[in-house]
């Protein structure tokens, strides 16, 4: 199963701005932000191994642009970088072992975002993200196999209507597209076709409770089980001044095609709060602090890997003399098997300190540990790592 390797999602994006611009050019907020950041990063154990660790530094250049405008009924905003990375072996490398620089690759990021108001009760919406990397994460939010190095390309399309029913109830109806296309044959493909619906009751402008419905069919192209998802919560969202709260719970049941492999189910649950001043929607605020937790299955479980996951998350920062940007954040997640005796906890936590010369150009240093506990060897690992960042972005744009 393959899709088109060219990202269309950046024509169909450029055509869009074009379009909206030709109609409400006028009455616009303008951004042309060309932009690019350059890092260097060491890792100790850059392979993420049980043994035999080695060290790895890596060099990334990242240049981009950032367009979008914002008029009166519409909002378009796309977001490119090109992210070219070379790695190089600090150490000989082993016998039989692959060089690092094996790994140098060219990827890319496009994420394009509109919004529509179409008429006064409805919203009209269009998402679209592409990849091409060798980060699994960017694959799934709750992967806990962080080890995994193969390149991939990832495409999710997502278009999404919003009625207003009076002054309290909104429905949406939401449309995902999820293809995964790996460039080595031997590793396996994916399709997802998701289709979410929300009945939201508005208490007031700032407070609400979302009864979301989600129905997904995920299908592998190899030997991997294809099965259907359905889950189900009601979420609660509050925005005070400074504090931001979402909380919400319920089901999620998923079925398998291959009647060998037993269904799975799970309560499911999703809680974060954040302060932050100035308050949202403040894009950098001065000060902010956050926490996350989060139980559900990962989605992506190729030779039928699917575990149940717990994941907190926590994050503060500050600026301090306006020009001193500290942030301090990490994570806990509990992988457990459901067709293995396997358990994982996976540990992170990172901190940095940045300067900010201008509001478009800031240098930052930081350093970050991770830590995997199995309780099956084999699956063991830490890594140390260490970089510094360098970014500049410039808006050339109009207000």
């Amino acid at each position: 199963m393959k899709f088109e390797k060219r990202p269309v999602v950046l024509i169909i994006s450029i055509l869009l701005i074009l379009f909206f611009s030709a109609i409400s050019l006028k009455a616009a907020d303008i951004t042309i932000k060309p932009k690019i950041g350059t890092s260097w990063k060491t890792d100790g154990n850059f392979f993420k191994a049980e043994t035999g660790e080695r060290k790895v530094d890596t060099y990334l250049i990242q240049p981009g642009i950032d367009l979008g405008f914002e008029a009166a009924k519409t909002k378009v905003l796309l977001n490119y970088t090109l992210n070219a990375y070379y790695y190089n072996d600090r150490d000989t490398v082993p016998s039989g072992q692959q060089k690092a620089d094996d790994d140098d690759y060219v990827g890319h990021t496009i994420v394009f975002n509109s919004r529509y108001k179409a008429f006064d009760r409805l919203l009209i919406g269009l998402d679209d993200s592409y990849n091409k990397t060798r980060d699994s994460a960017d694959s799934d939010r709750l992967t806990g196999e962080r080890t995994a190095r193969d390149k991939f390309e990832i495409n999710r399309l997502t278009p999404s209507l919003f009625y207003d029913f009076g002054a309290k109830f909104t429905a949406g109806l939401r449309y995902r597209n999820t293809v995964i296309d790996y460039s080595k044959n031997a590793n396996e493909d994916s399709s997802e076709h998701r289709g979410m619906f929300d009945l939201i009751y508005n208490f007031t402008d700032k407070t609400s409770l979302d009864l979301e419905y989600q129905r997904w069919k995920k299908d592998y192209d190899k030997t991997t089980s294809d099965y259907t998802s359905d889950q189900i919560q009601l979420i609660f969202r509050k925005q005070f001044n400074y504090i931001t709260i979402k909380a919400g719970g319920g089901y999620h049941e998923r079925d398998f095609d291959d009647p060998t492999l037993n269904n799975i189910d799970t309560m499911a649950y999703i809680i974060s709060v954040r302060a932050q001043n100035p308050p949202a929607p403040e894009a950098r605020p001065r000060s902010y602090l956050q926490f996350s937790g989060e139980l559900n299955f990962n989605d992506q479980g190729i030779s039928d890997s699917y575990y149940k996951a717990h994941r907190f998350s926590a994050d503060a920062g500050h600026i301090f003399l306006e020009k001193l940007k500290v942030d301090i954040g990490g994570y806990y997640q509990n992988s457990d098997y459901e067709r293995s005796t396997r358990e994982d906890d996976l540990y992170f936590i990172s901190g940095s300190i940045g300067y900010i010369f201008a509001d478009y150009l800031t240098f930052s240093v930081s350093a970050s540990y991770e830590d995997r506990d199995s309780n099956l060897s084999g699956y063991d690992y830490d890594n140390k790592s260490v970089m510094a960042t360098l970014d500049f972005g410039y808006d050339i744009g109009r207000r």
